[in-house]
């Protein structure tokens, strides 16, 4: 039984992640009557979620938020969500919470680069798409200044053409011992024809105060949780958007089905509450902003036998293919001197040399990061390992202090991203198995193709390079290109991607569906390529540009001026 809408707005976003509240903030801004859906809770107890992290003993990435990763109700881990099909499995999970996978992000927000706009006109592979950074370069200073962005003006001037048109918001994040000590031993160092350059990774965290949040204090457990909220999270917006008064949050209510009705707009929201009871939003303007793997299961599962039986918004077919993630790797490293890890931020410097180049037509972009959690993830994790090592050994006392000091304080960890090629055979469908809500989980056929393979062994040799130039030695690296040898980032990508023509995507460059002119996507979902940056600000970019589009097409208004 439906339930008949008791309330009927100008604006229905479903997701209240990063995407969705910047939305809702925005146009709540503007005078428009808001309704934002999200699956999850409303509302994360901070206090509560580091009681619930330090008592896990594994602390996974749900640990603070109900334990689970992924799906209705924290039901555990992916395979239990997932119906994953192969060949190789999507390793990558979200949360279902007001503020989604923000809340156990690492806060890194670079730019996509210029050339990542442009990938087959540049290089003869993916596609382009329809904005160029040019465009989206104003909307980028938005964002920065919405979520709260530390970064260095002078480093990030230009790099690979990416200019800047305005400061960022905050000095950047101060670099680590090992940070400097790294870029003292690599910068100037000619890789392939390439200098080599640390830079300070642009990151979503208060280097000063900033919109009435404290600055990093150099706590190390950014990921999964902030314990002084110094890293931005989507609750401050749903926060912000709450205080316009003209946004109402409906929380623990899961989407179910969007219908079609006259003139191809879509007429109705259905969902599910936590008690079982289904009922129904009515929205001018509808807008999806969940996560791209929950897009494009809700667009599928609203096959409509009389207006869309392949699924809202999917005449092109798309919806649901192109899924794409950041494949990564770790090198273990033991320094020559000491670096002492395991203070501050998991990541703050980085280098970019490898992000574009020509090379791009036969193989994927790299981006490094500098770690500064020392061997912890490795496969014998560290420090734990080290102690228990070192006791086998028979030390104790002074021995076993010395002997740790002299280990632990050497680690240093690098990673590479490597990025993902747009395949339509990378895909979410409905499977035939239910979830929690008995609606269809979501069926992932996933691969990783030799263009991103084939840089992995590049990559590896570069740290290698970088490895002798600061005297260390590589403890662990796993140089198989095979898979289940490397990891996903946590960046769900693709699905419904943005694009020129109806033929070849779900929306349009100003992220309105070809097939519904009510229905607007938002997220990472619309990326028709994902480059080698964090995905984060440039959805933030995206949604601000969204917002300001549908205040003034749909509705009429002048949206005021961005400010934190």
């Amino acid at each position: 039984m439906i339930a008949a809408a008791d309330k009927e707005f100008a604006a229905v976003i479903i997701g209240a992640g990063v995407a969705g509240s910047l939305l809702a903030w925005r146009l709540g801004s503007a005078g428009v009557r808001v309704a934002l859906l999200e699956a999850g809770d409303a509302r994360v107890d901070r206090a509560a979620a580091l009681a619930a992290w330090g008592a896990s003993a594994s602390k996974p990435l749900g640990s603070p938020y109900g334990g689970g990763a992924i799906g209705p109700e924290h039901p555990g881990p992916m395979d239990t969500y997932y119906d994953q099909v192969g060949p190789e499995d999507y390793l990558s999970t979200y949360e279902r919470i007001a503020g989604g996978t923000t809340w156990h992000w690492l806060g890194h927000t670079p730019r996509l680069l210029p050339a990542d706009f442009a990938m087959q006109s540049n290089y003869g592979v993916g596609v382009d798409w329809p904005i160029t950074y040019q465009t989206l370069e104003p909307w980028y200073c938005a964002a920065e200044s919405a979520l709260g962005v530390s970064g260095d003006d002078a480093e990030w001037a230009d790099v690979h053409g990416a200019f800047r048109s305005r400061p960022f918001p905050m000095p950047p994040i101060w670099p680590s011992w090992s940070d400097n000590y790294v870029g003292r031993a690599v910068n100037e160092l000619s890789v392939d024809g390439l200098r080599v350059r640390v830079l300070a990774t642009p990151a979503a965290r208060n280097s000063r105060p900033y919109d009435g949040r404290p600055p990093c204090a150099g706590n190390a457990s950014c990921i999964p949780i902030c314990p002084i909220g110094a890293k931005y999270d989507g609750q401050v917006h749903v926060q912000k958007a709450l205080a316009t008064g003209h946004v109402t949050v409906i929380a623990n209510a899961v989407a179910t089905r969007l219908t079609v009705g006259a003139s191809r707009r879509i007429e109705s929201v259905e969902y599910r509450r936590n008690d079982g009871t289904r009922q129904v939003l009515r929205g001018t303007v509808v807008i999806l902003a969940a996560n791209a793997i929950e897009s494009s299961k809700l667009l599928l599962m609203s096959a409509d036998a009389a207006g869309a039986p392949n699924g809202v918004a999917n005449s092109s077919g798309q919806v649901g293919r192109n899924l794409m993630d950041h494949m990564q790797k770790s090198v273990f490293v033991r320094a020559r001197d000491p670096l002492y890890p395991f203070r501050g931020p998991p990541s703050t410097s980085g280098i970019e040399t490898f992000r574009d180049g020509a090379f791009r037509r036969e193989r994927s972009a790299m981006r490094f990061s500098l770690n500064n959690d020392g061997w912890a993830s490795r496969s014998v994790s560290s420090p734990a390992a080290d102690v228990q090592s070192a006791v086998e050994q028979g030390l104790f006392g002074q021995a076993l202090r010395t002997a740790l000091f002299d280990t632990v304080t050497r680690q240093l960890r690098f990673s590479l991203s490597t990025e993902l090629l747009p395949d339509p055979n990378n895909r979410v469908t409905l499977s035939d198995k239910k979830d929690g809500d008995g609606l269809p989980r979501p069926r992932i056929g996933f691969s990783v193709g030799s263009y991103t393979r084939n840089a992995f062994g590049p990559a590896l040799k570069i740290i290698d390079q970088l490895t002798q130039a600061m005297h260390g030695t590589i403890v662990e690296a796993d140089t198989s290109i095979d898979p289940g040898h490397y990891k996903g980032a946590g960046h769900v990508m693709g699905g419904c991607r943005m694009g020129a023509h109806a033929a070849e995507a779900v929306t349009n460059a100003d992220a309105r569906t070809f097939d519904h002119p009510n229905l607007y996507v938002a997220g990472a979902s619309l990326l028709p390529t994902c480059g080698t940056a964090n995905p984060t600000l440039t959805v933030a970019a995206l949604s601000l540009r969204a917002a300001d589009h549908i205040a003034s097409v749909e509705f009429k208004r002048t949206l005021p001026p961005l400010s934190p």
